[in-house]
């Protein structure tokens, strides 16, 4: 075997760990289910509580023969000297609390890794190859990798695919174009860009009702450019605009908007959230202008900024703050 590699996990005796077959690129283990679920989660990792409440798990109870067999067989990863779990973290928190049988030992393969892109890569390869797996579920594993503890309830739970994808690209996930595919789309990379942003926005307890997925988007992009923006953002929360004589500021302007699309029902247009990313960063530019701002009073309609340039701004910012940190 290699140099380096993990031949008897450190601290395990034998009846928990014993390596069966060795091909070098990886080997298979068999281990014990304590022990398995000991190993450190993929980086990662999305929520295995949440997973193991899905209806399929139910199901496996029941399982015997072949089915029964499969579950044994879980997938790990080493690197740096150190062992993953990579398919299995749900069965080993359902093993451990008992609502799957005891399997008595399970078998791992174990795939050498050289660098944490590769750790990751082969994450993504049994990731995409789950049926029971959402992109939202990928969004809560890269909170993780980024080590975010949200509070919110609306940043919290990982819905915010389609605002990331405004963010970063100016679209709405399921508005891309013709002949791009869901995978041409890094949603951990996205979470990565705007973690500092999610960061901010979290402290503003921003409300479900209120932000819509392209407030959020909005938000994300104005933080990026100026964490001053936050101050607009936890008026829009805590829904303190102000009418005058029939007309808007530009916060009251934005909840306007947003209850005209909950009475029209239309949220779920894509298309319709975009325009109001739009919209918001130009209520944003009003706000900031104050009072004697040309349209900061309102019926509630302006002009919205040209989004493709604002998603320009922020992306060369990223890449410059990206490119001074290396």
């Amino acid at each position: 075997m290699a140099s380096g590699h993990i031949h008897r996990a450190p601290g395990a005796p034998p009846k928990d760990f014993r390596v069966l077959a060795d091909v070098g690129a990886s080997y298979t283990a068999e281990l014990s289910p304590a022990y398995w679920s000991s190993l450190a989660d993929h980086p990662r990792e999305r929520d295995a509580q949440r997973q193991a409440r899905k209806t399929h798990w139910q199901l496996a109870r029941a399982a015997h023969g072949a089915v029964l067999e499969s579950l044994r067989w879980v997938v790990a990863a080493e690197w740096n000297g150190q062992l993953y779990k990579v398919d299995g973290h749900t069965r080993a928190l359902l093993w451990m609390s008992g609502a799957l049988p005891d399997p008595g030992f399970v078998y791992a393969t174990v795939y050498r890794c050289k660098t944490r892109d590769e750790l990751n890569a082969l994450y993504a390869t049994f990731d995409t190859q789950s049926a029971a797996v959402t992109m939202y579920d990928r969004v809560t594993g890269a909170y993780r990798e980024q080590g975010l503890e949200l509070r919110s309830k609306r940043l919290r739970a990982g819905t915010i695919v389609d605002a990331l994808s405004i963010a970063q690209r100016g679209i709405a996930r399921s508005s891309q174009s013709a002949g791009e595919s869901e995978e041409d789309w890094d949603v951990y990379d996205a979470v990565a860009t705007f973690a500092p942003e999610l960061r901010l926005l979290d402290t503003v307890d921003p409300q479900p009702e209120v932000f819509h997925t392209g407030i959020v988007s909005a938000a994300l992009l104005a933080l990026a450019l100026d964490v001053k923006a936050l101050d607009f953002f936890a008026l829009v929360s805590r829904g303190q605009g102000s009418k005058r004589e029939g007309l808007f500021d530009p916060v009251e302007a934005m909840l306007w908007r947003v209850a005209r699309i909950k009475k029209q029902r239309s949220g779920w247009i894509k298309t319709q959230q975009e325009q109001l990313c739009a919209a918001c960063l130009a209520a944003l530019e009003l706000w900031r202008g104050g009072e004697s701002a040309q349209g900061f009073w309102s019926s509630g309609d302006f002009v919205p900024v040209n989004l493709p340039d604002v998603v320009r701004r922020v992306r060369e910012l990223k890449r410059r703050a990206s490119e001074g940190t290396r």
